[in-house]
């Protein structure tokens, strides 16, 4: 039995996406994908001051860390 993967469709001209949209994208969980990226070493974490001045803490991925998450790791069910 052939097992087709998700298609996923972004924008040609998009070259960096948030963990939100990646977890939208591939229907992982932030959670999952931030445990997955950290231990396969993919995305990179930007970190933004806040108006506070604390720092927060982005995920952003790249098109190719995109597609290695819709090919090796499976929707989340939960």
């Amino acid at each position: 039995m052939n097992v087709r993967q998700p298609l996923v469709t972004v924008k040609s001209s998009q070259k960096i996406f948030t963990d939100a949209e990646v977890a939208s994208l591939t229907g992982i969980c932030v959670e999952h994908l931030h445990n997955f990226a950290r231990s396969r070493h993919l995305g990179m974490i930007a970190r933004a001051a806040e108006a506070a001045g604390a720092q927060a803490d982005q995920w952003l991925f790249t098109l190719s860390d995109l597609m290695v998450l819709v090919t090796l790791f499976p929707r989340c069910t939960h």
